[in-house]
């Protein structure tokens, strides 16, 4: 079934690219910098999108490394920092935190609603609670780990076992940075399909995580943002904005 936004996410992928191709210029080589693995989906979000973003501008991502495994001279090309993050370095950066564009995390394109519908409203807020009269249930993000596939699993101890070592040993961070590099792609992908997996517990999400917006819009769940986050989009079908909890419980049940 196609998204029901479809229109809106071309538009914003066309928004992301031409934010990177502003800042990149001819570069068809870049090194990017932070794999993140934080309990947020939208750090790794964020990182895959930027991958994909880049794979559609053709330029190719030749050396990729956490800040803290960082080898200047291993770095082809421009040096992308993922997250926000800085380096102790004098070479030149681009700060995609500072991108002028939607946030990355929206070149993942529509995306699969994953999990099965168990209540009717899933509550994602710091505050308050779901509306009465309805199945409900309230959800946080919380580590994918213990979802992880056996693959996934071998793939997280050989991340932390390289990463320990290198954070360690600059000498062995060299030598072995796409060893460790390709851990970043398939955990990234467990973070994103753990955070779907929970969204799509719920036909209506209300949420006040920038995150759980964006990939709830991708998911193509209709949800209630409380709230104006900045990042965010509005301007969707599927998007509600509420100001406040209470009045959040009450588009959440005209979205029903």
């Amino acid at each position: 079934m196609p998204h029901p936004d479809c229109t809106l996410l071309r538009s914003l992928n066309t928004a992301v690219d031409d934010g990177l191709r502003a800042v990149l210029g001819e570069a068809r080589r870049v090194s990017l910098v932070h794999f993140p693995d934080p309990d947020s989906p939208g750090e790794p979000a964020a990182w895959l999108g930027t991958r994909i973003a880049l794979r559609r501008l053709g330029v190719r991502v030749a050396y990729q490394c956490l800040s803290e495994t960082l080898c200047p001279e291993a770095v082809d090309g421009p040096l992308l920092l993922a997250g926000g993050v800085s380096v102790g370095s004098d070479l030149p950066v681009v700060s995609l935190a500072d991108l002028k564009a939607p946030p990355l995390a929206l070149a993942l394109g529509a995306l699969p609603r994953l999990g099965s519908v168990e209540v009717d409203v899933l509550w994602h807020c710091a505050d308050g609670a779901p509306p009465e009269g309805v199945s409900s249930r309230v959800v946080s993000w919380e580590s994918p780990e213990p979802a992880y596939t056996p693959r996934q699993r071998v793939t997280a101890r050989a991340n932390a076992e390289l990463r320990s070592r290198a954070f360690r040993d600059p000498e062995f961070a060299r030598r072995t940075w796409r060893a460790l590099s390709a851990t970043f792609v398939p955990l990234s992908k467990a973070h994103v399909q753990y955070a779907l997996t929970v969204l799509g517990g719920g036909r209506v999400l209300v949420t006040d995580d920038l995150h759980g917006h964006l990939l709830a819009l991708l998911a193509g769940i209709p949800h209630v943002v409380v709230g104006d986050p900045a990042g965010g989009v509005t301007e969707s079908s599927l998007v509600r904005v509420a100001g406040d909890v209470d009045s959040a419980r009450e588009l959440a049940l005209e979205l029903l």
